[in-house]
């Protein structure tokens, strides 16, 4: 699904255990992270803004979950 957005250049399926070579690799212009997530708590921020890229933080806050979500579409008529 992400590969199918006109925004995304590539989609990368990595085995390790951070992105850390992966950023200092392609280094994008933003990384993004969710909203569980500040610029300042991002683990690869370091990485990021030493090859001159950005930290974005992006999506909705965390305060639902599919349960929830699943449940209340359960329960209507």
């Amino acid at each position: 699904m992400v590969a199918a957005l006109a925004a995304v250049n590539y989609v990368v399926i990595f085995d390790e255990l951070d992105v850390n070579a992966l950023l200092r690799e392609f280094q994008p212009d933003v990384h993004a992270k969710g909203t569980d997530y500040t610029e300042d708590s991002v683990p690869e921020r370091d990485v990021v803004r030493s090859y001159g890229g950005r930290v974005a933080i992006a999506g909705d806050q965390k305060d639902h979950s599919s349960s929830e979500i699943i449940e209340k579409v359960s329960s209507k008529p």
